[in-house]
């Protein structure tokens, strides 16, 4: 299996060429197009259970698309719903990934996903949810974001703080706690900054260069409001 990504930037796809028998799994509804050769099938990664939890307490979809070339080799063209950025994340060697809800395209090779809580407090006020996708094994992973993602390697004892609405995934190697983005309360709400995640290093960090909620907002103020 090889994979590849094009149009790079607000329209990027993702070009995954499958031999006889490989299979990846995808994002429902996240096709664009296949080669005859390739099968899709609506499954329950990981069993009723695990794709149980991550609906319901991750805020994923209940069924991931399973594509498989089982009669010869083929490709399929994937891609997020919303305009932005995609990125392949490899692992390998017991490294371990956490990725934001919704922020998951497809996974490729030999990917294992389950789900995990978050502290309370991080949870409620990071932005990825009480619940985030736990990712380990061996081979690759893409996630999708709004706008560009950009790779951010935090070295060991430092801090780097991302602001809650622009995270997307990070290394298992890393730890956050939630501060104030300002100089105390007062800075923080007037700056329109609010909350904050205060990664530690050594780890990496994957931000969206654009902040999906705050865009709706900003949509919002030019949408009339309708009386009943």
């Amino acid at each position: 299996m090889d994979y590849e990504l094009l149009h790079e930037g607000s329209n990027a796809v993702l070009k995954v060429n499958l031999q006889r028998g490989e299979q990846i799994k995808a994002e429902a509804g996240a096709m664009v197009a296949k080669t005859g050769h390739l099968v899709i099938e609506g499954k329950l990664w990981g069993g009723m259970v695990s794709a149980l939890k991550r609906s319901v307490l991750g805020g994923e979809t209940l069924f991931f698309q399973e594509v498989t070339a089982q009669e010869g080799p083929g490709e399929v063209l994937l891609a997020p719903s919303p305009p932005g950025d995609v990125k392949v994340i490899h692992i390998s060697g017991g490294q371990d990934y956490y990725v934001k809800n919704g922020c998951l395209l497809a996974a490729m090779d030999q990917i294992e996903m389950d789900t995990k809580a978050q502290r309370l407090s991080a949870g409620a006020f990071s932005g990825a949810g009480l619940f985030v996708l736990h990712l380990k094994g061996n081979g690759g992973f893409a996630v999708s974001a709004f706008g560009a993602i950009m790779e951010i390697n935090v070295p060991p004892g430092e801090e780097y703080m991302v602001d809650n609405g622009h995270l997307v995934a990070w290394s298992g190697d890393t730890s956050y706690r939630i501060v104030k983005a300002g100089k105390n309360w007062m800075s923080s709400i007037t700056s329109g900054e609010g909350l904050g995640c205060m990664f530690t290093g050594p780890g990496r960090i994957y931000v969206q260069t654009r902040n999906p909620e705050a865009f709706g907002a900003w949509v919002r103020r030019f949408v009339p409001a309708t009386g009943g």
